[in-house]
């Protein structure tokens, strides 16, 4: 894909199943529990380059990643070349229902990428309440 391109919007794997060493490098992988509680907080780890290592250098390098719930903002993390590793971990609450996290992240050369994974969220049970 010419470099241009890669600049013109958010990217994303043209085949998951077989994707090119640029989009392994450059997608950002999520892991999350698959049903959450409502309120409750629990950890997203978000790690750009765990399908194929991504270079952390002056030249080139992930310069932060963004976490979304359905499009609610959830939390940012700011990378610098050499002294950081593109691999994060959020904790984080859901006040209602979503049905995905969404997982950006921007690579100096390469543009913005970004993965999805489902959630559930499901009511809070109040055991006071009884």
């Amino acid at each position: 894909m010419p470099w241009h391109k890669l600049f013109a919007g958010v990217n994303c794997p043209a085949d998951a199943r077989n994707m090119s060493d640029l989009e392994k490098k450059h997608l950002p992988v999520i892991s999350a529990p698959d049903t959450i509680e409502t309120g409750e907080c629990f950890e997203v780890t978000v790690e750009v380059g765990g399908l194929l290592s991504h270079p952390n250098e002056n030249e080139h390098f992930i310069e932060f990643i963004d976490l979304y719930a359905d499009d609610i903002f959830l939390a940012r993390a700011d990378l610098t070349p050499i002294t950081t590793c593109p691999t994060v971990r959020f904790n984080v609450s859901l006040a209602g229902e979503v049905s995905e996290l969404r997982a950006y992240s921007r690579c100096n050369l390469h543009g913005v990428w970004v993965a999805k994974a489902p959630i559930k969220v499901r009511e809070h049970a109040d055991v006071s309440s009884r």
